[in-house]
C-alpha cells in the first residue's frame, strides 16, 4: 500500500480547469475590446478626413466664388470705363466733324470764288446772316443752364462734407443700366460728368422720400451736390457730397409741400474730390408727387 501513487484530487483537477477557462475567456475580452477601440479609432480617423476634405472643397468653392465677383466687378468697372471712353471719343469726332464742316462752309462763303459771284443782299443772306445765327444758337446752347439753374444754385461751394455710408451706399446698378437712366433723364448742361434720378418721386405727407434712387455713375473722381428747387428757385432739397459709384435713395425735403404732382427742376453740381473746384452743372427737369399714385420711374 506504500507503493502506491497518490492519484489527485477531483475536487482539485475541476478548479483547475475552470481557472484556466476563465483566463482565455477573459483574454478573449480584451482582444474584443481592443479591436472595437482600434475599429472606433480607425472610423473617427476616416470621419476626421472626410470632415477636413469638405472644409477644404468649401474653402476652395469660396476662393473660386470671390475671385469670379472679383474678375466680375473688373470686367465691369473696364467695360463701363470703355464705354465712357468710347463715348467720349464719339462725342469729340462729332464735335470735330461739326467744327470742319462749318469752317468749310465760312471758307467758301468767303472765298472769292463765292464772293465774285454774288451780288449784296445774297452775300447777306447766305454769309452774314447764317453766321449771326449761328452765334445766336451758340450762345443759347451756353447760356441754357445760366438760364435755368440759379446763380446761387451753380455757384454754390462745396465744403467736402459727404453723405454718411448708411444713407449714400453702393449703386445696386451695373453700367448699362445706368446709362439706359441716364439718356432717359433727358438732362442738360455740362457733358463733363453724368448723374441719375428718377424722373417722378413719390413724396410722403411729411416730405419724406423714401423711393430715390439718386446716383453718381462717373469714372472720374467727381462729387456730386443734387438741389432740387421749384419753379421761383426756392431750393425744396440739398444733398452732400455724393461720391462716384454711391447713391442715395431716402431723403426728406427741407420744406412742406401741398398735394399734387410738381414740375420741378434738379440742379447737380459735380466738384473736384482733392481739390472742391467745380467741374460744372447740369440740370433736368422732374416731377414731386403728393399724395397722388403714380408709377415711379
Amino acid at each position: 500500500m506504500a507503493n502506491k501513487k497518490k492519484k489527485p484530487a477531483a475536487g482539485n483537477s475541476v478548479a483547475g480547469a475552470t481557472n484556466s477557462g476563465k483566463n482565455v475567456s477573459s483574454k478573449n475580452q480584451k482582444q474584443i475590446v481592443k479591436q472595437k477601440s482600434e475599429a472606433a479609432k480607425q472610423a473617427q480617423k476616416v470621419q476626421d478626413g472626410r470632415l477636413k476634405a469638405e472644409r477644404e472643397r468649401a474653402k476652395k468653392s469660396e476662393d473660386i466664388r470671390k475671385r469670379r465677383e472679383k474678375q466680375k466687378a473688373k470686367d465691369e468697372k473696364a467695360e463701363k470705363k470703355q464705354l465712357g471712353k468710347e463715348k467720349r471719343t464719339t462725342g469729340r469726332k462729332k464735335k470735330v466733324a461739326f467744327l470742319k464742316k462749318v469752317w468749310d462752309k465760312v471758307s467758301y462763303y468767303t472765298s472769292k470764288e463765292f464772293l465774285s459771284s454774288f451780288n449784296y443782299i445774297r452775300i447777306f443772306l447766305f454769309v452774314v446772316l447764317p453766321v449771326v445765327l449761328l452765334g445766336f444758337g451758340i450762345s443759347a446752347l451756353v447760356q441754357a443752364t445760366f438760364l435755368n439753374v440759379p446763380a446761387e444754385i451753380r455757384n454754390f461751394e462745396f465744403n467736402g462734407r459727404l453723405e454718411s455710408s448708411m444713407l449714400a451706399k453702393d449703386s445696386a446698378f451695373n453700367s448699362q443700366q445706368q446709362q439706359v437712366f441716364i439718356e432717359s433723364l433727358d438732362a442738360h448742361g455740362s457733358k463733363k460728368f453724368d448723374f441719375y434720378i428718377n424722373s417722378s418721386i413719390p413724396v410722403g405727407d411729411n416730405g419724406e422720400i423714401t423711393e430715390l434712387c439718386f446716383g453718381n455713375p462717373n469714372e472720374e473722381d467727381y462729387v456730386l451736390v443734387a438741389t432740387v428747387f421749384d419753379k421761383d428757385g426756392e431750393v425744396l432739397y440739398r444733398s452732400l457730397g455724393i461720391e462716384k459709384g454711391k447713391e442715395i435713395n431716402e431723403v426728406k425735403l427741407f420744406k412742406e409741400v401741398a398735394y399734387g404732382t410738381h414740375e420741378v427742376k434738379v440742379a447737380v453740381n459735380a466738384y473736384d474730390k482733392e481739390t472742391n473746384e467745380k467741374i460744372g452743372t447740369k440740370y433736368a427737369r422732374i416731377k414731386l408727387s403728393v399724395g397722388v399714385d403714380e408709377d415711379v420711374s
